[in-house]
């Protein structure tokens, strides 16, 4: 364990809470404790940032606003000490198109957030997206192929039902490039984002221009997208419910998945303890 601890930065789905769930009482409950000692917190997500994300502290009921926020898996980053967002490493919108190629014939849906929440274009409206619109009040534009190409953009996309992992990743792995990376994110997505582009690379940049060492920010995560977040961080935890690729880096696995309060057990037997 780290011997001082400035921020503590958290995935969202799968780490802090369910997808589109409330955050479970011992975690609400430590991450306030955290913030009454001083410890900055915030979250670092897939989402593209804007009110919708920053706004998520007071739906969770935390007695504060985030002090800072990581989206687009690495690609936008706000802090409470500069204005706006920044946007960084965007996919170029050459390449969005190869990607549509060979992803629009499959059973999945494919969308790139022109203007974060607020102008989302789809190739369809199935179940899942369904479900994002009710959470996010996404405002979204089913198009073709071709529309989706127009600008560069910060990542696209891909969901399908998990059972339809194999064959989707199978499809994947068959079109790798220079010229763009591929995550999986949460069960039945995968994104692709610019090379190089990862939560890590977020942080790096929240540490520089804040003047906080990686040294003394803890992170938690749980997926193939939150490797960077965990290795780059001075002490890197693993939800237990996570993949193998994040624990295998991690400093510590938490004892208790996601659906039995992991995170805020773990900070309140490890930190607030």
């Amino acid at each position: 364990m780290i011997e001082k601890i400035t921020a503590v930065i958290a995935d969202v789905d799968g780490t802090i809470n369910i997808k589109g769930s409330a955050l479970m009482p011992k975690t609400l409950a430590a991450i306030n404790a955290l913030h009454e000692r001083g410890i900055l917190f915030g979250t670092a997500s897939g989402r593209p940032l804007d009110h919708r994300s920053l706004d998520k502290a007071k739906q969770w009921g935390l007695d504060f606003e985030f002090d800072m926020a990581i989206g687009m898996n690495g690609g936008d980053l706000w802090d409470a000490n500069h204005e706006g967002i920044e946007h960084m490493m965007l996919l170029d919108k050459e390449y969005i198109d190869d990607i549509c190629s060979f992803m629009w014939p499959l059973d999945c849906n494919v969308i790139v957030y022109e203007n974060a929440y607020d102008h989302v274009l789809v190739k369809r409206i199935d179940r899942q997206l369904e479900q994002s619109i009710y959470r996010n009040g996404s405002i979204v534009e089913v198009v073709g192929p071709e529309m989706m190409a127009l600008k560069d953009t910060g990542k696209i996309e891909v969901q399908y039902e998990p059972e339809l992992d194999e064959e989707i990743m199978a499809v994947v792995n068959a079109h790798p490039s220079v010229h763009w990376d591929s995550v999986r994110t949460f069960p039945g997505t995968v994104e692709f984002v610019k090379p190089g582009l990862n939560k890590g690379v977020a942080l790096r940049r929240y540490s520089e221009r804040n003047g906080i060492p990686l040294s003394e920010i803890m992170t938690f995560g749980d997926m193939d997208n939150d490797i960077a977040l965990l290795r780059e961080a001075g002490w890197g935890v693993c939800m237990q419910n996570g993949c193998d690729a994040a624990k295998a880096v991690a400093d510590a696995v938490t004892e208790y998945g996601v659906t039995e309060d992991g995170m805020g057990r773990y900070l309140e037997r490890y930190v607030l303890g």
